[in-house]
């Protein structure tokens, strides 16, 4: 009878065991899957954060081709429509983390039961540096706005609605294709025979205007260069390590 009874604790200790097993491994198996649908539900990481980068390299090419532009020029040769063009809608989406597996995962303290410390050194810095990107996307959207109120005192942006303008802003030869066809076009022609005027006819003031957008070129390169690719590469760590670790 006590053998019995014995046997049943065990086998009782045994299951608890197996199920509290099961649940720490099913809620680090939630986080991993949130890590991965960030856009759209979509599992495929590494294309979700190439199109979540793509308004940033837009900015960065913006920023590239205004310099260019502006490079060496008196006040009498910049032309209000390419400033124009230049400094429109620089700013780039948010990210769009889900960090509710995440939290979960760091509250219920599934964290400290993880044997592998590398999986959770890993899942530490991926949060920091989600976290760092947040920041960071809140810095910029200040910097591009203060850019923005200073070209606005620059730029006269009253041009018609029907205005079609390129659209195709990235870090390719693209760009180049493209704003050459619209400057070479019948409309670019007829704006810049009736351009509007620059608000100023200070040169040191459209260059203090124009170093704000290269500045935000200059931040922003390191989103693309370093902190996005670290993050993908991150997450497949992190992927990689709870297959082998949680594979039911």
């Amino acid at each position: 009878m006590l053998a019995q009874a014995a046997s049943k604790a065990i086998l009782i200790v045994g299951a608890v065991r197996w199920f509290r097993w099961l649940l720490k491994a099913a809620l680090i198996l939630s986080f991993i899957n949130a890590v991965f649908y960030f856009f759209e539900g979509s599992r495929s990481f590494a294309l979700t954060l190439v199109m979540g980068t793509g308004s940033i390299l837009k900015g960065m090419a913006r920023s590239r081709a205004m310099a260019d532009y502006m490079r060496g020029k008196e006040i009498d040769e910049i032309s209000n429509i390419n400033l124009f063009i230049y400094s429109r809608s620089p700013s780039y989406r948010p990210f769009e983390w889900n960090r509710a597996a995440l939290d979960q995962l760091k509250s219920s303290g599934a964290l400290r039961q993880i044997k592998d410390q590398l999986l959770v050194r890993k899942i530490s810095e991926y949060d920091a540096l989600t976290k760092h990107l947040d920041q960071d996307y809140t810095n910029d959207e200040n910097n591009i706005r203060e850019a923005v109120s200073v070209m606005l005192e620059i730029v006269d942006m009253n041009y018609p609605d029907t205005l079609q303008l390129p659209e195709v802003w990235n870090d390719t030869a693209e760009v180049s294709q493209v704003h050459a066809e619209f400057y070479d076009s019948a409309e670019y022609r007829e704006l810049r025979s009736t351009d509007l005027s620059l608000l100023t006819d200070d040169l040191g003031k459209v260059k203090h205007a124009v170093n704000h957008f290269i500045a935000i070129g200059d931040a922003l390169e390191a989103r693309t260069d370093i902190e996005i690719p670290r993050l993908r590469a991150l997450a497949s760590e992190i992927d990689a390590l709870i297959n082998a670790e949680y594979t039911l």
